[in-house]
């Protein structure tokens, strides 16, 4: 089985919230120059794009028959793997608290007990649909889940 994250929808979230900031500035501002909206809004998405994929993200998970590829890209062009046996694997899925003290669900990957990755949270692109659909195929193959 193969889970993909899809970076356009990363891509969209982005977008988004680019122009949902441009609008704040828009209404705050006592004049409105259309040029300096569009380098503004220019700026702020592509800070946010280099933001997010300047640090390796998973974006694809291979459920072979005894082992799990983890697969990674940085920068969207750099790609790498991690294989590890299935009985190596364990997972949590639990409320995580992030910077500020934000909490979410975060389905976390480790490899001999050691994370490797965490999905789930903020914009990262993994659908609560997919992150389900993993863990209902992790409990499947009686992959160890750590509470």
């Amino acid at each position: 089985m193969i889970y993909k994250l899809r970076v356009s929808s990363v891509l969209l979230k982005l977008l988004l919230i680019g122009i949902v900031f441009n609008f704040l500035f828009y209404f705050v501002t006592k004049t409105f120059n259309f040029e300096v909206y569009l380098i503004s809004f220019t700026i702020i998405v592509v800070l946010e794009v280099f933001v997010f994929f300047f640090k390796p993200f998973l974006y694809k998970i291979v459920i072979l028959e005894n082992s799990i590829c983890f697969y990674y890209r940085k920068f969207l062009i750099n790609n790498y793997f991690e294989k590890a046996n299935q009985e190596e694997i364990s997972f949590s899925y639990k409320p995580e608290k992030g910077a500020r003290g934000s909490e979410a669900e975060e389905l976390r990957f480790y490899i001999r007990g050691i994370k490797i990755a965490g999905i789930g949270r903020g914009f990262d692109g993994w659908t609560k649909e997919t992150l389900d659909n993993i863990i209902e195929e992790f409990e499947n193959l009686r992959i160890n889940e750590i509470e």
